[in-house]
């Protein structure tokens, strides 16, 4: 048995929905809605954890049952919430990420440099 209910939706979502019914992809809105919500399901979700990065951006961050135990630890020996945790975690991967590319870019030299090796060396 399916129950009925009312939803209020973004415009831009609700014709990004509407776009996957006309391309016959969904039955209807409620088909698209339920086989999202459905997907989520699946992946069998702990907590959810929602990530401030700026004035209006949020970024969900769906966590597993394991997960939340490795930031529970870590949340609780550093005194943090598990948001703050996961953000400060989040925050130094992506410093690294972005210190290991400049660094790897240095070693490759311009792409003019490169141009210059295949060619004249």
């Amino acid at each position: 048995m399916k129950e009925r209910f009312t939803i209020s939706m973004d415009n831009d979502l609700a014709s990004w929905l509407d776009r996957l019914y006309d391309e016959k992809i969904f039955s209807s809105r409620s088909h698209g809605i339920e086989f999202c919500v459905r997907q989520i399901k699946k992946m069998d979700i702990e907590k959810v954890v929602l990530l401030h990065w700026g004035k209006e951006e949020v970024e969900p961050v769906f966590l597993s049952k394991k997960n939340v135990q490795i930031l529970s630890r870590i949340s609780e020996k550093f005194n943090l919430s598990l948001e703050d945790t996961l953000g400060v975690l989040l925050y130094k991967e992506l410093e690294n990420l972005s210190k290991n590319i400049a660094e790897s870019e240095k070693e490759k030299g311009t792409k003019e440099e490169n141009l210059r090796k295949v060619f004249f060396e």
